[in-house]
């Protein structure tokens, strides 16, 4: 099953009320239930919702399936934070974080059950252990947020909840807080502007050396005035802003400003230069847990196959900036790191070279990636779309071990039924890398399966 984000439900004929009854929580964060509805049983998705809380609820059943919209907590499950607890005034207009109305708890236990519900049959026995985050509020590092300016005013924020509409906030509580001073100053930065576009906003690093934010800005409508770069000059001159990078209409390239480079903290704790509008995970924290956790693991598996600290033996699909190749590089020097973006291999090559590590860093699709004979050891980290291809030619080929990392449960499953008949999980790990939200990072170990250890016959499809 892929995430669902229902829309709030629409008024109209097929709006009607209900009395529901939330018996799960679906991928992608939605409250399950079901109704009889014209003598047919009906699944209904209702966002904001807690397992065993009894609800007042608006339901559309024109879509399928039928979405349902809060209007009343009949009876509150112990699942759901009392409203003192929510550190959030907006939660019930921004569609952000979507589970900040569950204690930790429930949200690491959902997470698992996430995991858990999407594992193939040959795997379901096995559950989850879960790293928490050691923070919920001030971590984010990065947000997209949505701007559209019309008639002199210039609104910006993330979606409010079903709409592709920005939600006004006077803090939001997640960002750090150099990013939320940047975002609650971009409406003054931008005033002028006519038209709409995304903002990204991540850390990097200015002039001075201190870390700062870092405007991309993809904009829409009419070209920017000159005013508007003037004020990202002030901005930068200040050190409010690192740099930006803004893509208008007409440009054959983005204006840069600054220091455009988005800057992560890298999981060996020093400076990690990222690609222009490339990935990095949002909870430093989490993700120098995370990053760790794939080394040790890479570590057992080189020396279960013979051959320590051997980079001919490991390979490393959907390498990025190197998030994780700047830790693997230090285990086994000369490693082949794979990464089909070319700005990325090129922060890559970067961030290697300055700390004086090895690695054979290619461009190529991961999908089409040919397994050399000597390759024992593959460490992949997709993205939300998984890696079907790589899993089936990793079947095939002569690793023997497995360490995969994903933002997304149902392809992870999708993707470990690919892999075992051919290999058994050894370890399965949550990581809250977004607290307060339904996404979950998920660590997967596999080890190729001896002779007469296959699993039973049957479907290996996710149950």
């Amino acid at each position: 099953m892929r995430p669902l984000r229902p829309p709030r439900a629409r008024g109209g004929a097929g709006a009607v009320p209900c009395e529901l009854t939330i018996e799960a929580l679906a991928p992608g964060g939605a409250g399950v239930a079901h109704v009889e509805r014209e003598g047919r049983r009906r699944t209904v998705f209702v966002p904001g919702a807690a397992t065993g809380d009894v609800l007042s609820a608006v339901v559309d059943f024109s879509p399928r399936p039928a979405r349902g919209r809060v209007l009343r907590v009949l009876s509150a499950s112990p699942d759901r934070r009392d409203a003192a607890d929510i550190p959030c005034r907006h939660l019930a207009a921004c569609g952000a974080c979507d589970f900040m109305h569950l204690t930790r708890a429930a949200q690491e236990e959902a997470h698992r059950a996430f995991v858990r519900g999407s594992l193939p049959a040959p795997l379901a026995h096995h559950s989850p252990s879960t790293v928490a985050a050691p923070s919920s509020t001030g971590y984010r590092t990065r947000a997209r947020l949505h701007v559209v300016a019309k008639r002199g005013r210039v609104a910006c924020g993330m979606h409010a909840l079903g709409t592709r509409e920005p939600v006004l906030v006077d803090a939001c509580v997640v960002l750090d807080p150099r990013l939320d001073a940047a975002r609650a100053a971009l409406p003054a930065l931008l005033e002028g502007a006519s038209g709409d576009g995304e903002a990204h906003i991540a850390l990097g690093r200015a002039q001075s050396g201190e870390r700062a934010p870092v405007l991309t800005l993809d904009w829409r409508g009419e070209p920017l005035p000159a005013a508007v770069f003037a004020r990202l000059d002030a901005a930068i001159a200040r050190g409010s802003l690192a740099g930006a990078a803004i893509a208008s209409p007409g440009a054959r390239a983005a204006a840069k400003l600054g220091q455009a480079t988005p800057v992560a903290r890298g999981a060996d704790g020093e400076p990690l230069d990222l690609a222009l509008g490339g990935f990095a995970q949002a909870h430093e924290d989490t993700n120098l847990a995370l990053a760790t956790a794939v080394t040790r693991a890479v570590e057992a598996l080189l020396a279960q196959a013979s051959c320590p600290g051997d980079g001919r033996a490991l390979t490393e699909l959907y390498a990025g900036s190197g998030n994780l190749t700047v830790l693997l590089a230090r285990l086994a020097p000369g490693l082949l790191a794979l990464e089909a973006h070319g700005p990325a291999c090129d922060a890559l090559r970067a961030n290697l070279a300055r700390r004086g590590l090895r690695a054979r860093v290619v461009q190529g699709d991961a999908d089409a990636h040919k397994w050399s004979p000597a390759t024992r050891v593959a460490v992949l980290d997709p993205p939300r779309t998984g890696a079907r291809a790589a899993a089936a030619s990793l079947a095939k080929s002569a690793v023997t071990g497995i360490v995969m990392v994903s933002c997304d449960p149902p392809t992870l499953g999708r993707d470990l039924a690919l892999l075992a008949p051919r290999f058994e999980l050894t370890e399965l790990t949550t990581f809250e890398m977004f607290p307060e939200t339904s996404h979950v990072e998920t660590l997967a170990v596999l080890r190729r399966r001896r002779p007469g250890r296959e699993p039973p016959r049957g479907d290996t499809g996710p149950r």
